[in-house]
Protein backbone atom coordinates (compact mmCIF):
# COMPACT_ATOMS: atom_id res chain seq x y z
CA UNK A 1 0.00 0.00 0.00
CA UNK A 2 1.30 3.45 -1.38
CA UNK A 3 0.89 6.21 2.09
CA UNK A 4 -0.28 8.35 -0.29
CA UNK A 5 -2.12 11.16 2.09
CA UNK A 6 -2.91 15.07 2.29
CA UNK A 7 0.37 15.60 3.69
CA UNK A 8 2.74 13.80 0.82
CA UNK A 9 0.44 15.91 -1.82
CA UNK A 10 1.10 18.94 -0.09
CA UNK A 11 5.05 18.45 0.39
CA UNK A 12 4.72 17.49 -3.43
CA UNK A 13 3.27 21.10 -4.16
CA UNK A 14 6.22 22.95 -1.90
CA UNK A 15 8.25 21.03 -4.16
CA UNK A 16 7.09 22.11 -7.29
CA UNK A 17 6.58 26.02 -6.09
CA UNK A 18 2.78 25.32 -6.34
CA UNK A 19 1.84 26.12 -2.94
CA UNK A 20 1.12 29.41 -1.18
CA UNK A 21 1.56 29.79 2.87
CA UNK A 22 0.35 32.18 4.74
CA UNK A 23 1.93 32.68 8.06
CA UNK A 24 0.12 35.73 8.92
CA UNK A 25 -2.94 34.99 11.61
CA UNK A 26 -6.20 34.55 9.37
CA UNK A 27 -9.80 34.52 11.40
CA UNK A 28 -11.62 31.34 9.68
CA UNK A 29 -15.17 32.07 10.20
CA UNK A 30 -14.68 35.89 9.70
CA UNK A 31 -11.65 36.52 7.19
CA UNK A 32 -10.94 33.30 5.01
CA UNK A 33 -13.81 32.63 2.64
CA UNK A 34 -12.27 35.57 0.56
CA UNK A 35 -8.60 34.73 0.71
CA UNK A 36 -9.47 31.46 -0.53
CA UNK A 37 -11.36 33.03 -3.51
CA UNK A 38 -8.31 35.55 -3.46
CA UNK A 39 -5.62 32.69 -4.42
CA UNK A 40 -4.25 31.80 -7.83
CA UNK A 41 -2.49 28.45 -5.97
CA UNK A 42 -3.24 25.87 -3.83
CA UNK A 43 -3.23 27.65 0.27
CA UNK A 44 -1.88 26.48 3.75
CA UNK A 45 -2.80 28.34 6.46
CA UNK A 46 0.01 28.25 9.33
CA UNK A 47 -1.88 30.78 12.12
CA UNK A 48 -5.46 30.14 12.81
CA UNK A 49 -6.95 32.74 15.63
CA UNK A 50 -8.33 30.69 18.18
CA UNK A 51 -7.10 27.18 16.93
CA UNK A 52 -3.33 27.47 17.50
CA UNK A 53 -2.47 23.86 17.19
CA UNK A 54 -4.31 23.54 13.60
CA UNK A 55 -3.22 24.19 10.00
CA UNK A 56 -5.85 24.96 7.04
CA UNK A 57 -5.43 24.44 3.42
CA UNK A 58 -7.84 24.60 -0.20
CA UNK A 59 -7.70 24.99 -3.38
CA UNK A 60 -6.03 22.08 -4.22
CA UNK A 61 -7.68 20.56 -7.53
CA UNK A 62 -8.59 23.82 -8.90
CA UNK A 63 -6.34 24.46 -11.43
CA UNK A 64 -5.46 21.23 -14.13
CA UNK A 65 -1.80 21.95 -13.26
CA UNK A 66 -2.21 20.38 -9.76
CA UNK A 67 -4.62 17.91 -11.24
CA UNK A 68 -1.86 16.95 -13.38
CA UNK A 69 0.14 16.98 -10.00
CA UNK A 70 -1.92 14.24 -8.08
CA UNK A 71 -2.18 12.13 -10.84
CA UNK A 72 1.25 12.28 -12.01
CA UNK A 73 0.85 13.02 -15.78
CA UNK A 74 0.60 16.03 -18.14
CA UNK A 75 -2.07 19.04 -17.63
CA UNK A 76 -3.69 17.84 -20.95
CA UNK A 77 -3.72 13.74 -19.96
CA UNK A 78 -5.56 14.76 -16.72
CA UNK A 79 -9.56 13.45 -18.19
CA UNK A 80 -7.77 10.63 -20.63
CA UNK A 81 -5.75 9.26 -17.29
CA UNK A 82 -8.43 9.46 -14.81
CA UNK A 83 -10.25 7.25 -17.62
CA UNK A 84 -7.69 5.06 -18.42
CA UNK A 85 -7.28 4.56 -14.04
CA UNK A 86 -11.09 3.80 -13.94
CA UNK A 87 -10.96 1.64 -17.06
CA UNK A 88 -8.49 -1.09 -15.40
CA UNK A 89 -10.88 -1.74 -12.38
CA UNK A 90 -11.84 -0.95 -8.81
CA UNK A 91 -8.90 -1.56 -6.09
CA UNK A 92 -10.44 -2.84 -2.64
CA UNK A 93 -9.35 -1.01 0.18
CA UNK A 94 -7.45 -3.35 2.96
CA UNK A 95 -8.45 -2.83 6.85
CA UNK A 96 -5.58 -2.25 8.91
CA UNK A 97 -5.07 -2.08 13.19
CA UNK A 98 -4.30 1.15 13.63
CA UNK A 99 -3.70 4.83 11.76
CA UNK A 100 -2.72 8.65 12.19
CA UNK A 101 -6.42 9.24 12.32
CA UNK A 102 -6.79 7.51 15.74
CA UNK A 103 -3.73 9.41 17.09
CA UNK A 104 -6.89 11.85 19.53
CA UNK A 105 -10.02 9.91 20.10
CA UNK A 106 -13.07 12.10 21.57
CA UNK A 107 -16.33 10.94 22.60
CA UNK A 108 -18.85 11.47 25.69
CA UNK A 109 -18.68 14.96 26.43
CA UNK A 110 -15.67 15.62 24.44
CA UNK A 111 -17.02 15.88 21.57
CA UNK A 112 -17.01 19.27 20.26
CA UNK A 113 -17.59 20.21 16.73
CA UNK A 114 -16.50 23.97 17.44
CA UNK A 115 -12.90 22.84 18.45
CA UNK A 116 -12.68 22.35 14.18
CA UNK A 117 -11.54 25.67 12.60
CA UNK A 118 -14.43 25.30 10.15
CA UNK A 119 -14.58 28.11 7.61
CA UNK A 120 -17.09 30.35 6.34
CA UNK A 121 -17.39 30.12 2.98
CA UNK A 122 -19.94 33.33 1.99
CA UNK A 123 -20.70 36.33 3.91
CA UNK A 124 -24.76 35.47 4.52
CA UNK A 125 -24.31 31.79 5.33
CA UNK A 126 -26.60 31.03 8.30
CA UNK A 127 -23.92 28.98 10.18
CA UNK A 128 -20.27 27.53 9.41
CA UNK A 129 -20.38 24.34 7.23
CA UNK A 130 -18.36 21.49 6.52
CA UNK A 131 -17.80 20.80 3.09
CA UNK A 132 -14.68 19.06 2.49
CA UNK A 133 -16.01 15.72 4.29
CA UNK A 134 -16.28 12.55 2.48
CA UNK A 135 -19.72 11.41 3.55
CA UNK A 136 -19.31 7.27 3.85
CA UNK A 137 -22.69 5.09 4.44
CA UNK A 138 -23.59 1.41 3.77
CA UNK A 139 -26.56 0.10 2.08
CA UNK A 140 -28.60 -1.60 4.67
CA UNK A 141 -29.32 -4.80 2.86
CA UNK A 142 -26.13 -5.67 1.15
CA UNK A 143 -23.64 -3.33 3.32
CA UNK A 144 -21.79 -1.87 0.62
CA UNK A 145 -20.33 1.48 1.28
CA UNK A 146 -21.12 4.78 -0.90
CA UNK A 147 -19.03 7.98 -0.69
CA UNK A 148 -20.56 11.80 -1.54
CA UNK A 149 -19.24 15.48 -0.73
CA UNK A 150 -22.64 16.51 1.76
CA UNK A 151 -23.34 20.00 2.99
CA UNK A 152 -23.20 20.37 7.16
CA UNK A 153 -23.92 23.03 9.50
CA UNK A 154 -22.78 22.84 12.55
CA UNK A 155 -25.87 23.63 14.71
CA UNK A 156 -24.10 22.71 18.13
CA UNK A 157 -21.01 20.80 20.00
CA UNK A 158 -22.79 17.48 18.15
CA UNK A 159 -25.29 17.99 15.68
CA UNK A 160 -25.19 19.62 11.94
CA UNK A 161 -27.66 19.36 9.40
CA UNK A 162 -27.31 17.48 6.48
CA UNK A 163 -28.35 18.35 2.56
CA UNK A 164 -28.81 15.31 1.10
CA UNK A 165 -29.51 14.95 -3.03
CA UNK A 166 -32.27 12.27 -3.96
CA UNK A 167 -28.97 9.84 -4.98
CA UNK A 168 -27.11 7.20 -3.52
CA UNK A 169 -26.71 8.30 0.22
CA UNK A 170 -30.68 9.67 -0.06
CA UNK A 171 -31.61 5.92 -1.51
CA UNK A 172 -29.51 4.51 2.19
CA UNK A 173 -31.20 7.25 4.22
CA UNK A 174 -34.66 5.72 2.92
CA UNK A 175 -34.03 2.35 3.69
CA UNK A 176 -32.86 2.54 6.97
CA UNK A 177 -36.27 5.67 7.86
CA UNK A 178 -38.60 2.99 6.46
CA UNK A 179 -36.30 0.30 9.28
CA UNK A 180 -37.00 2.92 12.06
CA UNK A 181 -33.65 3.24 11.98
CA UNK A 182 -30.78 5.66 11.97
CA UNK A 183 -28.26 5.57 9.62
CA UNK A 184 -24.42 5.30 10.79
CA UNK A 185 -22.65 7.60 9.14
CA UNK A 186 -18.83 8.41 8.89
CA UNK A 187 -16.72 11.57 7.37
CA UNK A 188 -13.42 11.58 7.23
CA UNK A 189 -11.58 14.75 6.20
CA UNK A 190 -8.53 15.64 4.69
CA UNK A 191 -6.67 12.84 2.75
CA UNK A 192 -4.90 12.54 -0.99
CA UNK A 193 -6.90 14.87 -2.89
CA UNK A 194 -8.00 11.95 -5.65
CA UNK A 195 -10.32 10.52 -2.50
CA UNK A 196 -11.97 13.86 -2.78
CA UNK A 197 -12.71 12.86 -6.49
CA UNK A 198 -13.50 9.62 -5.82
CA UNK A 199 -15.97 10.76 -3.57
CA UNK A 200 -17.61 13.60 -6.55
CA UNK A 201 -17.54 10.67 -9.57
CA UNK A 202 -21.06 9.41 -9.87
CA UNK A 203 -20.36 5.25 -10.55
CA UNK A 204 -23.40 3.10 -10.26
CA UNK A 205 -25.48 2.62 -7.33
CA UNK A 206 -23.18 -0.37 -5.23
CA UNK A 207 -19.67 0.70 -6.18
CA UNK A 208 -18.27 1.95 -3.03
CA UNK A 209 -15.89 4.99 -4.04
CA UNK A 210 -12.89 4.03 -1.60
CA UNK A 211 -12.47 1.12 -4.13
CA UNK A 212 -12.60 3.59 -6.73
CA UNK A 213 -10.01 6.09 -4.52
CA UNK A 214 -7.79 2.82 -4.87
CA UNK A 215 -7.84 2.50 -8.77
CA UNK A 216 -6.83 6.41 -8.97
CA UNK A 217 -4.32 6.03 -6.21
CA UNK A 218 -3.16 2.72 -8.09
CA UNK A 219 -3.12 1.11 -4.20
CA UNK A 220 -5.03 -0.38 -2.12
CA UNK A 221 -6.67 2.79 0.65
CA UNK A 222 -5.30 1.50 4.40
CA UNK A 223 -8.96 1.84 6.16
CA UNK A 224 -9.90 1.29 10.22
CA UNK A 225 -12.51 0.45 12.29
CA UNK A 226 -14.60 3.57 13.49
CA UNK A 227 -14.85 4.00 17.47
CA UNK A 228 -18.72 4.36 17.63
CA UNK A 229 -20.35 2.96 14.28
CA UNK A 230 -19.81 0.00 12.49
CA UNK A 231 -18.09 1.95 9.32
CA UNK A 232 -14.55 1.83 8.37
CA UNK A 233 -12.35 5.11 7.74
CA UNK A 234 -9.21 5.99 5.47
CA UNK A 235 -6.23 5.24 8.33
CA UNK A 236 -4.24 8.33 6.98
CA UNK A 237 -7.40 10.91 7.08
CA UNK A 238 -6.14 14.22 9.07
CA UNK A 239 -10.23 13.94 10.97
CA UNK A 240 -12.93 11.28 11.44
CA UNK A 241 -16.29 12.29 12.22
CA UNK A 242 -18.42 9.61 13.43
CA UNK A 243 -22.28 9.30 13.93
CA UNK A 244 -25.90 8.90 12.89
CA UNK A 245 -28.86 10.11 10.62
CA UNK A 246 -31.36 10.74 12.63
CA UNK A 247 -34.61 8.61 11.53
CA UNK A 248 -37.54 11.35 10.66
CA UNK A 249 -35.90 14.12 12.68
CA UNK A 250 -35.64 17.48 10.21
CA UNK A 251 -34.83 20.83 11.43
CA UNK A 252 -34.48 24.18 9.14
CA UNK A 253 -30.84 25.80 7.89
CA UNK A 254 -29.84 28.08 5.91
CA UNK A 255 -29.43 30.21 3.98
CA UNK A 256 -25.84 29.40 2.31
CA UNK A 257 -23.70 30.23 -0.47
CA UNK A 258 -23.46 27.19 -3.07
CA UNK A 259 -21.67 26.16 -6.06
CA UNK A 260 -24.01 28.01 -8.38
CA UNK A 261 -22.78 30.77 -6.94
CA UNK A 262 -26.25 31.97 -4.68
CA UNK A 263 -27.76 31.66 -1.94
CA UNK A 264 -31.13 30.23 -3.21
CA UNK A 265 -30.48 26.92 -3.01
CA UNK A 266 -30.98 24.09 -0.40
CA UNK A 267 -32.77 26.21 2.36
CA UNK A 268 -34.85 24.08 4.47
CA UNK A 269 -35.89 21.44 6.85
CA UNK A 270 -33.36 18.81 6.66
CA UNK A 271 -31.99 16.11 8.20
CA UNK A 272 -29.72 16.20 11.01
CA UNK A 273 -26.38 14.77 11.97
CA UNK A 274 -25.84 13.26 15.44
CA UNK A 275 -21.91 13.13 16.08
CA UNK A 276 -20.40 10.44 18.71
CA UNK A 277 -16.83 10.76 17.83
CA UNK A 278 -13.69 13.08 16.58
CA UNK A 279 -10.91 11.21 15.87
CA UNK A 280 -7.87 13.16 14.62
CA UNK A 281 -4.47 13.58 14.25
CA UNK A 282 -2.26 15.09 17.05
CA UNK A 283 -1.08 18.44 15.09
CA UNK A 284 -4.39 18.32 12.49
CA UNK A 285 -5.00 19.86 9.31
CA UNK A 286 -8.67 20.90 8.35
CA UNK A 287 -9.14 20.32 4.49
CA UNK A 288 -11.48 23.30 3.22
CA UNK A 289 -13.46 22.95 0.06
CA UNK A 290 -14.44 26.53 -0.57
CA UNK A 291 -17.65 26.95 -2.68
CA UNK A 292 -18.23 30.61 -3.54
CA UNK A 293 -17.08 32.16 -7.22
CA UNK A 294 -15.52 29.88 -9.58
CA UNK A 295 -13.04 27.81 -6.96
CA UNK A 296 -12.28 24.54 -5.54
CA UNK A 297 -15.89 23.32 -5.28
CA UNK A 298 -16.74 23.60 -9.05
CA UNK A 299 -13.71 22.27 -10.45
CA UNK A 300 -13.67 19.28 -7.58
CA UNK A 301 -16.89 18.02 -8.95
CA UNK A 302 -16.32 18.96 -12.47
CA UNK A 303 -13.06 16.95 -12.87
CA UNK A 304 -14.87 13.44 -12.30
CA UNK A 305 -17.76 14.09 -15.00
CA UNK A 306 -15.52 15.24 -17.21
CA UNK A 307 -13.76 11.71 -17.03
CA UNK A 308 -17.42 10.48 -17.07
CA UNK A 309 -18.47 12.11 -19.78
CA UNK A 310 -15.50 11.79 -22.28
CA UNK A 311 -15.89 8.12 -21.85
CA UNK A 312 -19.32 8.03 -22.67
CA UNK A 313 -19.44 10.55 -25.47
CA UNK A 314 -16.53 8.95 -27.02
CA UNK A 315 -18.82 5.49 -27.27
CA UNK A 316 -21.63 7.58 -28.99
CA UNK A 317 -22.39 5.65 -32.49
CA UNK A 318 -20.35 3.14 -31.12
CA UNK A 319 -17.13 6.15 -31.56
CA UNK A 320 -16.84 10.17 -31.74
CA UNK A 321 -13.83 11.76 -32.37
CA UNK A 322 -14.20 13.73 -28.56
CA UNK A 323 -11.08 15.10 -27.99
CA UNK A 324 -11.54 17.02 -24.93
CA UNK A 325 -14.84 17.57 -22.37
CA UNK A 326 -14.43 20.65 -19.98
CA UNK A 327 -17.28 21.39 -17.56
CA UNK A 328 -16.34 25.13 -16.92
CA UNK A 329 -16.26 26.76 -13.43
CA UNK A 330 -18.12 29.70 -14.50
CA UNK A 331 -21.00 27.59 -15.66
CA UNK A 332 -21.85 26.49 -12.39
CA UNK A 333 -21.67 22.89 -12.93
CA UNK A 334 -24.67 23.00 -15.66
CA UNK A 335 -22.25 23.98 -18.69
CA UNK A 336 -20.67 21.24 -20.49
CA UNK A 337 -18.22 22.35 -23.73
CA UNK A 338 -17.16 19.44 -25.71
CA UNK A 339 -14.58 19.55 -28.37
CA UNK A 340 -14.80 17.52 -31.09
CA UNK A 341 -14.07 16.58 -34.92
CA UNK A 342 -17.85 15.50 -36.43
CA UNK A 343 -17.58 13.04 -39.12
CA UNK A 344 -20.99 12.59 -40.29
CA UNK A 345 -23.62 14.16 -40.58
CA UNK A 346 -26.06 14.35 -37.21
CA UNK A 347 -23.28 13.16 -35.10
CA UNK A 348 -22.95 16.51 -33.18
CA UNK A 349 -26.54 16.11 -32.04
CA UNK A 350 -26.19 12.51 -30.64
CA UNK A 351 -23.20 13.61 -28.99
CA UNK A 352 -24.96 16.60 -27.27
CA UNK A 353 -28.03 14.24 -25.99
CA UNK A 354 -25.17 11.70 -24.85
CA UNK A 355 -24.00 14.55 -22.52
CA UNK A 356 -27.77 16.08 -21.39
CA UNK A 357 -28.39 12.30 -20.24
CA UNK A 358 -25.70 10.85 -18.15
CA UNK A 359 -25.32 9.43 -14.76
CA UNK A 360 -25.23 13.43 -13.49
CA UNK A 361 -28.26 15.59 -13.34
CA UNK A 362 -26.04 18.53 -13.52
CA UNK A 363 -25.45 19.38 -17.35
CA UNK A 364 -28.54 21.81 -18.57
CA UNK A 365 -26.08 23.25 -21.73
CA UNK A 366 -24.25 21.09 -23.79
CA UNK A 367 -22.00 23.21 -26.37
CA UNK A 368 -19.80 21.16 -28.89
CA UNK A 369 -17.10 23.14 -31.02
CA UNK A 370 -14.51 21.72 -33.11
CA UNK A 371 -11.20 20.67 -32.25
CA UNK A 372 -9.44 24.16 -33.49
CA UNK A 373 -11.09 25.73 -30.67
CA UNK A 374 -9.53 26.08 -26.74
CA UNK A 375 -12.67 24.93 -24.72
CA UNK A 376 -10.57 25.52 -21.00
CA UNK A 377 -10.70 29.41 -22.82
CA UNK A 378 -14.33 31.07 -22.33
CA UNK A 379 -13.37 33.71 -25.38
CA UNK A 380 -12.57 31.12 -27.41
CA UNK A 381 -16.23 28.95 -27.00
CA UNK A 382 -18.07 32.09 -27.28
CA UNK A 383 -16.09 33.02 -30.80
CA UNK A 384 -17.05 29.44 -31.77
CA UNK A 385 -20.45 30.33 -31.10
CA UNK A 386 -20.54 33.59 -32.84
CA UNK A 387 -19.22 32.36 -35.98
CA UNK A 388 -20.10 29.02 -36.73
CA UNK A 389 -23.72 28.57 -35.09
CA UNK A 390 -26.65 28.97 -36.70
CA UNK A 391 -29.97 29.65 -34.05
CA UNK A 392 -32.40 28.56 -36.66
CA UNK A 393 -31.28 25.27 -36.64
CA UNK A 394 -28.21 24.45 -34.05
CA UNK A 395 -30.34 24.44 -31.19
CA UNK A 396 -31.61 21.38 -29.88
CA UNK A 397 -33.99 22.07 -27.13
CA UNK A 398 -34.99 18.66 -24.79
CA UNK A 399 -38.44 19.84 -22.84
CA UNK A 400 -39.28 18.33 -19.27
CA UNK A 401 -36.08 17.13 -17.76
CA UNK A 402 -35.15 15.99 -14.31
CA UNK A 403 -32.82 18.52 -13.56
CA UNK A 404 -30.40 19.02 -10.75
CA UNK A 405 -32.08 19.93 -7.60
CA UNK A 406 -30.14 23.14 -6.70
CA UNK A 407 -30.48 24.62 -9.98
CA UNK A 408 -32.34 27.59 -9.00
CA UNK A 409 -33.27 28.94 -12.29
CA UNK A 410 -35.90 25.97 -12.69
CA UNK A 411 -39.03 25.03 -10.51
CA UNK A 412 -39.20 23.20 -7.70
CA UNK A 413 -41.35 20.15 -7.20
CA UNK A 414 -40.31 19.15 -4.16
CA UNK A 415 -38.63 20.89 -1.55
CA UNK A 416 -34.98 19.99 0.56
CA UNK A 417 -35.47 17.40 3.25
CA UNK A 418 -37.67 14.59 0.85
CA UNK A 419 -37.70 13.83 -2.50
CA UNK A 420 -36.38 17.48 -3.59
CA UNK A 421 -36.87 17.43 -7.57
CA UNK A 422 -36.30 20.26 -10.04
CA UNK A 423 -37.78 19.54 -13.26
CA UNK A 424 -37.22 21.58 -16.88
CA UNK A 425 -35.28 21.63 -19.94
CA UNK A 426 -31.78 21.11 -20.95
CA UNK A 427 -30.16 23.04 -24.65
CA UNK A 428 -27.47 21.56 -27.05
CA UNK A 429 -25.99 24.09 -29.08
CA UNK A 430 -23.86 22.92 -32.00
CA UNK A 431 -20.85 25.34 -32.56
CA UNK A 432 -18.75 22.73 -35.07
CA UNK A 433 -18.09 23.04 -38.25
CA UNK A 434 -20.06 20.74 -41.70
CA UNK A 435 -18.74 17.08 -40.75
CA UNK A 436 -16.05 15.95 -42.71
CA UNK A 437 -18.17 14.16 -44.95
CA UNK A 438 -18.80 17.79 -46.14
CA UNK A 439 -15.08 18.76 -46.65
CA UNK A 440 -15.77 22.09 -49.04
CA UNK A 441 -18.62 23.25 -46.63
CA UNK A 442 -16.23 22.62 -43.76
CA UNK A 443 -13.10 24.15 -45.35
CA UNK A 444 -15.25 27.20 -45.88
CA UNK A 445 -15.39 27.75 -41.99
CA UNK A 446 -11.44 27.24 -41.91
CA UNK A 447 -10.09 29.33 -39.05
CA UNK A 448 -7.21 31.81 -40.06
CA UNK A 449 -4.19 31.24 -39.03
CA UNK A 450 -0.96 33.73 -38.21
CA UNK A 451 1.60 33.61 -40.51
CA UNK A 452 4.79 31.65 -38.86
CA UNK A 453 2.17 30.16 -36.38
CA UNK A 454 4.47 27.07 -34.94
CA UNK A 455 7.61 28.38 -36.52
CA UNK A 456 8.72 30.64 -34.26
CA UNK A 457 8.04 31.73 -30.72
CA UNK A 458 8.14 35.25 -28.52
CA UNK A 459 9.92 32.92 -25.26
CA UNK A 460 12.96 31.78 -26.97
CA UNK A 461 13.16 35.93 -28.29
CA UNK A 462 15.12 38.35 -26.02
CA UNK A 463 12.52 40.74 -25.35
CA UNK A 464 12.70 43.68 -22.29
CA UNK A 465 10.33 46.34 -21.23
CA UNK A 466 12.54 49.10 -22.34
CA UNK A 467 12.79 50.69 -25.84
CA UNK A 468 16.49 51.12 -27.47
CA UNK A 469 17.64 54.68 -27.90
CA UNK A 470 19.66 54.72 -31.06
CA UNK A 471 22.07 57.15 -32.15
CA UNK A 472 20.98 59.13 -35.14
CA UNK A 473 22.20 57.84 -38.19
Amino acid sequence: MLEKDLRTFLDELEANDLLRVVHSPVDPAAEMGTLFDQTDRPILFENIRGFEDWRVCGELLTKRTTQALALGCEPKDVVPELVRRYRKGLVPFEIVEDGPCKEVILTGDDVDLNRLPVVKHSRKDGNITIGSGMNYTRDLETGIGNLAMLRMEVQDRNHTGMLLVPRHTYRHFEQYEAAGEDMPMAVPIGHHPLLDVATNWTVPYGVDEFELAGALLESPVPMVRCETVDLVAPARAEIVIEGKLLAGVRKAEGPFGEFQCSYASGTGDNPVFEVSAITLRRDPIYRHCQSTNFVEHQSLNGLPMEAHLYERLREVEGFSDVHDVHCAPYGGQFVILIRMTPHYEGQVVNVLMGALSSAYLHPKVAIAVDEDVDIHKAEEVLWAIGTRFNPDTDVHLIRGTRNHPMDVALPQVAPPGARWQRVGGKIGIDACRPSTFQLEERELLERTEPQGEGEIFLKDLEVTNRISRRAPV
